[in-house]
């Protein structure tokens, strides 16, 4: 899994449960001495126990927390020993649905006192299941809401990708319930690539309490010149969309015009597009003339054309001439090929010379390149534009020699091809150069 997937699958872990585990603990949202008071009544409750078995015993009071009757664990206050049990016997279950059950369950008893005990215990348990990625958000989420301070300091102890996985959740666990000090921990941090880093996670708490706070956040960032600041907005359009299309549509369009707006356009146009192209469409037209929309409209039309290319292509032609329709086009016949290529070729050649030929003409070489090299490298040498042409040209060697070395350098020595273009094709692959015609 890569990075940007993994950090996905953790918002989408964080965004699902964040109101259960609010319901569960009961902040105060105005508050940044609440948790302090809760800590304290607490340690009080623990003091008075008395209790000689580790997985504590029923108080005779109301704790403070609501449950089910059924639980295992209802009317225990559990010390971190008994926590460290508790966490075994959610283990042990092997029934998926009762697993999840028991996990809620037992959340419902997490405390600064033995939220650590509570997820030492589940970072040993065997990673196979199904759910133990989505247990381990929301358990650290759920600390990082707690007793953000301590969360942080045990994530900044980990190292590698636990480290950054960890630190991305108990962050927004506590941005969420104390944004000014989960700020001012992040703002404090002397190493910039760990500030960066550990941004994403404050962003997306942040956005759960305030997106407005949120917002205003980023865009200071990005005032500040922090390049990662579109990222940090992307992550707020992820968690708009889990309220609904619309409320991120509405939210989006109210940003100031630029990259960053873009970045979460994009974002927006990858889901809306899904539930609804031509809706998407409509909306994202209203951008069409803009540079920092160019992803957006690339992200609705290539979605779109997989299910219905000639749709797709026909409102592209609709749009304004400008880099948005070039890039717009190429994506549709890129897909338009992938299902008929004959079909996409026929009407790549009724279009007129001109940048939206040229990037239709890039798209559709590197997508027919796979099955006919030699064919695609035709059309590609016909692309007017000597720049565009020369990095199509170049891509589709590069993704020839790596399938069929011995092939592609039979059509190099017979291709005639320019000098500069040779050392082009020779010089180091990076496949990253090529992804796109942008």
């Amino acid at each position: 899994m890569n990075r940007s997937s993994l950090l996905h699958g953790i918002w989408l872990a964080i965004a699902v449960a964040a109101f259960a585990i609010g319901k569960m603990q009961s902040p105060s949202p105005d508050s940044e001495e609440s948790n302090a008071e809760r800590k304290g009544q607490r340690e009080a409750h623990a003091g008075g126990m008395g209790s000689s078995s580790p997985a504590g015993r029923p108080t005779g009071t109301n704790s403070g927390h609501t449950g089910d009757s059924d639980s295992p664990f209802a009317g225990r206050l559990l010390s971190a020993e008994g926590m460290t049990e508790a966490m075994a016997l959610v283990i042990a279950e092997t029934d998926p649905l009762k697993r999840q059950r028991l996990f809620t369950q037992l959340l419902v008893h997490l405390t600064p006192e033995n939220a650590e005990a509570a997820v030492r215990a589940l970072q040993e348990a065997p990673r196979s299941r199904w759910n133990w990625g989505q247990e381990y958000s929301l358990l650290t989420y759920a600390w990082g809401r707690l007793d953000g301070e301590a969360a942080v300091a045990f994530a900044k102890g980990r190292e590698g990708r636990s480290r950054e996985w960890t630190m991305a959740s108990v962050l927004a666990g506590w941005a969420s319930e104390q944004p000014e000090s989960a700020m001012a921990w992040v703002e404090g941090l002397t190493n910039e690539k760990e500030r960066n880093d550990f941004t994403r996670g404050l962003v997306h708490g942040l956005a759960q309490r305030d997106v407005q706070n949120a917002t205003a956040y980023v865009l200071r960032l990005s005032e500040g010149g922090n390049e990662r600041a579109g990222e940090y907005m992307g992550a707020i359009a992820r968690q708009q969309l889990s309220q609904g299309v619309d409320s991120a549509v509405q939210w989006s369009d109210s940003l100031p015009d630029g990259p960053i707006k873009g970045s979460a356009l994009h974002t927006i146009a990858n889901d809306f597009v899904r539930q609804d192209p031509e809706e998407a469409a409509k909306w994202i037209s209203q951008y069409a003339e803009q540079d920092f929309a160019t992803r957006a409209l690339s992200e609705i039309s290539e979605e779109w054309a997989e299910d219905e290319p000639a749709a797709a292509i026909q409102w592209v032609t609709t749009l304004p001439e400008g880099s948005g329709r070039s890039h717009a086009m190429g994506e549709a016949v890129s897909e338009w090929a992938q299902q008929n290529p004959t079909e996409a070729g026929n009407f790549i050649n009724t279009l007129p010379q001109g940048n939206e030929r040229d990037f239709a003409l890039s798209s559709y070489a590197r997508r027919v390149g796979s099955e006919e090299p030699a064919i695609a490298l035709e059309w590609a040498q016909t692309i007017s534009s000597p720049e565009i042409r020369n990095r199509a040209v170049v891509r589709n060697v590069h993704d020839w020699m790596r399938r069929q070395p011995q092939e592609a350098n039979t059509w190099i020595q017979n291709a005639n091809l320019s000098e500069t273009l040779l050392e082009e094709i020779n010089q180091p692959q990076d496949s990253s150069r090529h992804h796109r015609n942008w």
